[in-house]
């Protein structure tokens, strides 16, 4: 912070997704877990102090239980087509590894074509090996709704071969175990500020994120995030209304953005303001002392 300001002030806001009393959405894609569950994935909060008038926010710091499933009920499907039929492949929800994803794959896929075998490499490439079946076989995925990031092929792809010993290798870097970051989204909060995604859609509008938290930690590691720019803040000109707010995790890349199941566990986020003083509206409040608060110039 360069420089004391009489005119703002600096204001905490530390969220527990425990201290929430109701959720903030009403639905809840992705997720196999019950209902009543939502509160704790993507909480609704109430700001206690009414009177601030906010004009900056950014998120200061953030710790996060891995527990979220990176295959769920949005991305879990591919095709198989063996002799012209196609079949409808569902992994189940869960987290992967490389290794425990290429055996889940191969019990499928056998049950359909016994001998097809699955393998995972040391360059992060799963191959399919039709070991017993001569006729044509593909893998296609038709959506970015699909395994494609997971298995390493291409979105809207159809990958195929034919003949004993034939195989399918995926064409770039497979990510069984998921994005490797978080956006922490809110859709009170995240149309209101300048935090910005690339996007391939030309009329693709602002959405919800409102940070982005690498993942550091393996499953069920514990991860901490703290802010690299703390004396930037995003303009936030809500005013005095700004009285409750949701938030909620997704998976990063461009997986679907849907709020993630957080299982339950515990999960906080500090958030920071900038606001007026009292003594810039209300003459009576006005501190005997010059006030200590600051604010980057």
């Amino acid at each position: 912070m360069a420089s004391i300001s009489d005119t703002f002030e600096y204001i905490e806001l530390c969220c527990s997704n425990f201290d929430a009393t109701a959720p903030g959405g009403q639905f809840w894609k992705g997720s196999t877990s019950p209902l009543n569950e939502i509160i704790y994935s993507w909480p609704k909060f109430y700001w206690t102090q009414k009177t601030p008038d906010i004009v900056g926010m950014k998120v200061i710091s953030a710790t996060i239980h891995n527990v979220w499933d990176t295959v769920n009920t949005t991305n879990q499907t591919f095709i198989y087509t063996i002799g012209g039929v196609p079949n409808t492949i569902t992994v189940p929800v869960n987290s992967y590894t490389g290794a425990t994803l290429a055996a889940t794959l191969q019990t499928l896929l056998s049950a359909i074509t016994p001998g097809l075998t699955v393998t995972f490499s040391a360059s992060q490439l799963f191959t399919f090996t039709q070991t017993i079946s001569a006729v044509a076989w593909n893998l296609t995925f038709t959506s970015k709704q699909s395994m494609y990031y997971h298995l390493g092929f291409l979105p809207v792809s159809v990958n195929g071969s034919a003949g004993v010993g034939s195989t399918v290798t995926s064409t770039i870097t497979a990510n069984p175990d998921g994005p490797r970051y978080l956006y922490l989204n809110s859709r009170q909060m995240g149309p209101l500020i300048n935090f910005n995604l690339t996007d391939g859609n030309v009329a693709t509008t602002g959405g919800p994120q409102i940070c982005k938290v690498p993942i550091t930690g393996a499953k069920f590691a514990h991860i901490t995030y703290a802010d690299q720019n703390p004396t930037m803040f995003f303009d936030f000109f809500v005013g005095t209304k700004f009285e409750n707010f949701d938030l909620y995790w997704t998976l990063g890349s461009d997986q679907d953005q849907v709020p993630l199941d957080m299982k339950g566990s515990e999960w906080n986020v500090k958030l920071g303001f900038i606001g007026y003083r009292l003594a810039t509206r209300d003459l009576e409040q006005k501190p005997k002392k010059r006030g200590s608060s600051m604010i980057s110039s």
